[in-house]
């Protein structure tokens, strides 16, 4: 994953609009406050498809990030496998840097 990407993760961990963890990030989905969500392509096949399926189903986009891409170590903390972000300004940015690659 780009340095560029992972940065930019870093960066909206301390505007504080991301949210982390499955429980959180679906709650999120539901509620509409996510409106994008990264999952780390290592995560169970089970937590994978309760993630997709909620997101489908309420219409927030998603992307699995490749395997050699560590979330936790983008935003400052441990093991971290899901991230919903919050912010639609950062979303699009976000985006847009994806979509360069």
């Amino acid at each position: 994953m780009n340095r560029e990407i992972m940065s930019f993760i870093g960066l909206m961990n301390r505007a504080g609009i991301l949210i982390t963890g499955t429980d959180m990030v679906i709650n999120g989905v539901r509620s509409g406050k996510v409106g994008f969500v990264l999952v780390d392509s290592k995560v169970s096949d089970n937590t994978l498809k309760k993630i997709t399926d909620k997101c489908k189903f309420y219409n927030v986009s998603y992307i699995v990030m490749p395997a050699e891409t560590d979330l936790g170590s983008a935003i400052g903390k441990g093991s971290r496998k899901i991230i919903g972000i919050t912010d639609q300004n950062f979303i699009k940015a976000l985006k847009e840097k994806l979509e360069k690659q």
